[in-house]
């Protein structure tokens, strides 16, 4: 199957200005539904911005205003949406990507593993699950994805459990002050290699700009099954990058269609009874 489009887009996300950015995150939906993206996703608390001392007053239930909000620009512009929000769960915080799907539904990925400063306000998530939808327009098969939010991407288990569970695609949502350039350095030296060990595509994206308390960095990159960086949007404003996906790829790859040593699944081989 090609032609998957995914789309991630990088915003200067206002902290307390739910409104303004939602704002943003609706004009980048309209941007990419007419790219015919499929899913589009947004940097880490895209919603409601970030900065060491977020109001917890700022935090929602999962189905409160963000995810109403969300809801109705993906039924309008069908199209699945990843963003970033603070959630509020009885006594706990935590920093979560809500997922909205056209039809209805709402889910959700909370960080599983949280930053120093993060630990002393926020709550880990405990899951890593998967997330499924499928190209309605063609009634393709149904396509699997993940979602690991910024330091969740330095373990390398959370990608092997997710593409075990049959992730074909990790989306990696950041809030990083690192510097542009800096950070294409950075993940080079990690993102291409959860990518070709797991044999996902791994797409990032990042918050940029001046947000009133920090300063971000931005920065998109997409890496294929092989860790290659195929495609990065390194332009220091709001925008977006779409990409399509090919999953013949993954296909060859799971199905061992390749005789061929460099091209195999690496997973299936794992020594489960080695490991702790």
């Amino acid at each position: 199957m090609k032609g998957f489009k995914i789309a991630l887009a990088q915003i200067n996300a206002i902290p307390s200005n739910k409104d303004l950015n939602l704002q943003k995150i609706s004009k980048f939906v309209t941007e990419a539904a007419k790219e015919k993206a499929k899913i589009i996703c947004f940097p880490e608390l895209s919603t409601c911005g970030y900065h060491r001392n977020l109001p917890i007053n700022l935090s929602e239930n999962i189905m409160g205003f963000t995810s109403i909000k969300l809801l109705k620009m993906s039924k309008d512009k069908n199209i699945v949406i990843i963003a970033g929000m603070l959630e509020k769960d009885r006594n706990n915080t935590y920093i979560t990507q809500v997922i909205a799907f056209p039809d209805g539904k709402i889910e959700k990925y909370r960080k599983t593993h949280l930053g120093k400063y993060e630990r002393k306000k926020y709550s880990p998530g405990q899951n890593l699950p998967i997330f499924k939808t499928k190209d309605t327009q063609y009634q393709v098969e149904t396509v699997n994805f993940g979602i690991g939010i910024c330091y969740d991407l330095h373990f390398p288990e959370v990608v092997s459990s997710l593409s075990i569970q049959g992730a074909h695609i990790i989306f990696a949502p950041h809030a990083s002050p690192i510097p542009i350039k800096k950070r294409f350095e950075i993940w080079e030296k990690y993102m291409g290699a959860r990518a070709y060990d797991n044999r996902v595509y791994l797409a990032a994206c990042n918050l940029i700009g001046n947000n009133g308390y920090k300063k971000f960095g931005g920065g998109i990159g997409i890496w294929d099954p092989f860790g290659n960086l195929v495609k990065k949007y390194t332009k220091e404003n709001e925008g977006i990058l779409s990409f399509d996906v090919d999953f013949d790829i993954l296909d060859n790859i799971r199905k061992n269609k390749s005789e061929h040593m460099k091209t195999p699944f690496f997973l299936k081989d794992r020594r489960t009874d080695l490991y702790l």
